[in-house]
């Protein structure tokens, strides 16, 4: 089959495709703006280019500073004055008092019948080591005696008046002739002497009475003459060999561990 040349067939040419119709632009969308709390982009760009600006400016002023004259320091602005309430002392207790020893009370120098009443002072310092001290309660006076050991006892001679004896504790001398450490009171061997206790009536019937409860020999100067009762405010009561009653009042009492007694004498003597 052989073509044939000659004008187109208006029946085998396809169409021309028809053209979209025309439509008018619309507006251009704004650009969206960033969200908050973000700068926009151009801060970056200003950022960008002023803070190696400032950079260099520091770096400058820097370096001209160290080869001139410092520029003065601004002065700090004084601290604020605040007011603080004044510290107050905490108040001191007082220093504790030492309990003072009870003081006598005044005897009663009434007599029962057959007796009269006399008045007078005793007294007692330590002895020095070797010797010993008798005290006569009927008239308050005392005689040194000489020990010739710790064991010693005055003979019955010397101590015939006395009713009390005081001497150095045999623990309480190295050596005759020198102040002993420590002191003993005791009674003479015989005679009847107790410790009437501080607080007591000062009384006839209560001297006899503690008379008769007799204590042996007290070291002086600690705490058994404390527990003892031989304490200021105390007395020591004995029936004499005279057949009186004797009350020698503890009223003046040294602090040391070889103290000093003495103080009233009170004596009912048989009529």
């Amino acid at each position: 089959m052989t073509d044939t040349v000659g004008p187109p067939d208006p029946g085998r040419i396809p169409p021309r495709p028809v053209a979209p119709p025309y439509a008018v632009p619309g507006p251009v969308p704004a650009s969206v703006p960033p969200p908050p709390g973000h700068p926009p982009r151009w801060a970056w760009w200003v950022i960008g280019i002023v803070v190696p600006v400032l950079g260099t400016v520091a770096t400058v002023l820097a370096s001209s500073g160290r080869g001139g004259t410092p520029a003065p320091a601004a002065s700090a602005a004084p601290p604020a004055a605040t007011s603080a309430p004044a510290a107050t002392s905490a108040p001191v207790a007082p220093p504790t008092a030492t309990a003072p020893q009870p003081a006598s009370a005044a005897p009663d120098l009434s007599a029962p019948a057959g007796y009269r009443s006399q008045q007078a002072r005793w007294g007692v310092a330590p002895p020095i080591c070797g010797t010993g001290v008798l005290v006569d309660l009927d008239t308050g006076t005392s005689a040194s005696f000489e020990l010739e050991s710790a064991g010693d006892t005055p003979s019955a001679q010397r101590s015939a008046a006395a009713e009390l004896e005081y001497r150095p504790h045999s623990q309480g001398c190295g050596m005759s002739g020198i102040e002993p450490s420590v002191t003993e009171l005791r009674p003479v061997t015989g005679r009847s002497v107790g410790v009437l206790r501080a607080g007591r009536p000062l009384t006839f019937e209560e001297c006899r009475m503690a008379a008769g409860t007799g204590f042996g020999p007290v070291r002086m100067g600690g705490p058994t003459a404390r527990e003892r009762g031989l304490v200021r405010g105390a007395a020591l009561c004995s029936v004499t060999e005279r057949g009186s009653v004797a009350m020698a009042l503890v009223e003046d009492v040294s602090d040391e561990t070889t103290p000093t007694l003495g103080g009233r004498l009170v004596v009912w003597a048989k009529d």
